[in-house]
């Protein structure tokens, strides 16, 4: 994607249509909260700006490889950015996953991987895995929000999403108030690789919207590694949580 000469990169001029839609049905900053011009998208443009990125570069390990440094099949790994649970920036994940608002996830992904592309992040991946919701948990929440991340993604590289080969089981208990090494011991056995040939002989990445211990995804990687073992794996989320 080319930066836009109107302004930041995913921000252009509006139409005539889009500027009287928002008229009648205004739309609002996922951070801030405040009304957003008809040249904005899902962030106004001062809480775009100062969004706490992390970058990508292939030749220095960033936090996100960090954490998943014990899956043997890890290729690279990267999150888009920064957050804490005293920001703001947790209204973000707060939208994408609970307030029906997942376009938020798909516009930053878009932005995100029109960025790492120019920098050869995908370069050699064959698909898009988004991490699975219990089918339960999709039926309740109406959407999985990483399927709208891998969306995005897509628009940008053209790599298929495969939604149905690895499937989530169980879902693990409330995390909040665990410490790490008893969140580990709870992603375990979440995950079942349902078609292995989808996956065999491929560079997948996996697709989520938030890491916190690296457990979660871990455990999915362990999973397909165990029934796949000549994969290759690599990473995206939109965050990263201190």
């Amino acid at each position: 994607m080319k930066n836009d000469s109107t302004g930041p990169r995913g921000y252009r001029r509006p139409g005539l249509i889009r500027m009287l839609l928002d008229f009648v049905f205004p739309h609002y900053c996922k951070v801030c909260g405040h009304r957003l011009d008809p040249s904005e998208n899902e962030l106004c443009i001062t809480c775009f700006l100062n969004m706490p990125r992390l970058e990508y570069n292939k030749d220095v390990i960033n936090p996100t490889e960090k954490m998943l440094l014990t899956e043997k099949s890890l290729v690279r790994a990267v999150s888009l950015m920064q957050y804490s649970k005293e920001s703001d920036y947790r209204n973000i994940l707060f939208h994408l996953k609970y307030w029906h608002h997942p376009k938020v996830g798909q516009w930053l992904a878009r932005i995100g991987a029109a960025e790492l592309k120019e920098k050869g992040f995908f370069e050699g991946i064959d698909c898009l895995v988004p991490l699975p919701l219990t089918f339960r948990k999709e039926i309740q929440r109406g959407y999985n929000q990483c399927v709208f991340i891998a969306k995005g993604i897509r628009q940008v590289t053209g790599l298929p999403i495969i939604g149905s080969a690895v499937v989530r089981e169980a879902e693990h208990s409330h995390q909040a108030g665990l410490g790490k090494y008893q969140r580990w011991s709870n992603a375990q056995g979440l995950f079942r690789v349902a078609d292995a040939d989808a996956l065999r002989g491929k560079h997948i990445l996996i697709i989520d919207d938030v890491i916190t211990t690296g457990a979660t995804l871990c455990s999915m990687i362990d999973t397909i590694e165990a029934a796949v073992p000549e994969i290759k794996v690599s990473v995206f989320t939109l965050a990263l949580a201190k």
